[in-house]
């Protein structure tokens, strides 16, 4: 059975209850994590590292692309609007969005993967707690392209050395 927002207890994650309610979480999750790579990317350019400052503009340009696709995708329906405490049992609330100065780049790579699993986590517990398959194909797929992102950021974890001490310009 889905938890809806009517219909949760005290303390019950939310989920969201149709597609205009899903699509104004996506809305918010794929616009913060456009913001969060830039932010990201930025500290890595600053910092020198610039073959992990190109996979998190990579990254952040596929999260603008499809927050884009949303937006135009959804122009004209009344979408809810989100408020912080909708998602705080998947992204922490408003902490979540304040991106720390990381000071090395595997504290850069492990902020970035954190936050698509976090993200990766809400769109498959979307999937698997509805009864609806148009919901359940979108969160799907939402999954699947945040799932994509994890593996190409772990990747470049693994191969980044552990004693890099590298401070990152403030």
């Amino acid at each position: 059975m889905s938890l809806a927002y009517g219909y949760a207890t005290m303390g019950t994650r939310l989920l969201p209850r149709d597609m205009n309610e899903l699509y104004a979480h996506a809305l918010v999750v794929e616009r913060e994590a456009t913001q969060r790579f830039a932010e990201l990317e930025r500290y890595m350019r600053e910092a020198g590292l610039h073959h992990i400052a190109d996979e998190f503009e990579s990254i952040g340009r596929e999260e603008r692309e499809q927050y884009e696709v949303l937006a135009i995708g959804t122009a004209g329906r009344e979408l809810p609007k989100v408020s912080p405490w909708e998602y705080a049992a998947h992204f922490l609330g408003p902490e979540a969005n304040v991106v720390r100065t990381p000071r090395n780049a595997r504290e850069a790579l492990a902020l970035a993967i954190a936050t698509e699993r976090r993200t990766l986590n809400f769109y498959v517990d979307v999937a698997e707690h509805t009864d609806d398959d148009t919901m359940c194909a979108f969160a799907a797929q939402m999954a699947a392209d945040e799932g994509r992102h994890v593996a190409r950021l772990e990747r470049l974890l693994v191969r980044e050395p552990e004693n890099n001490v590298l401070p990152l310009k403030t």
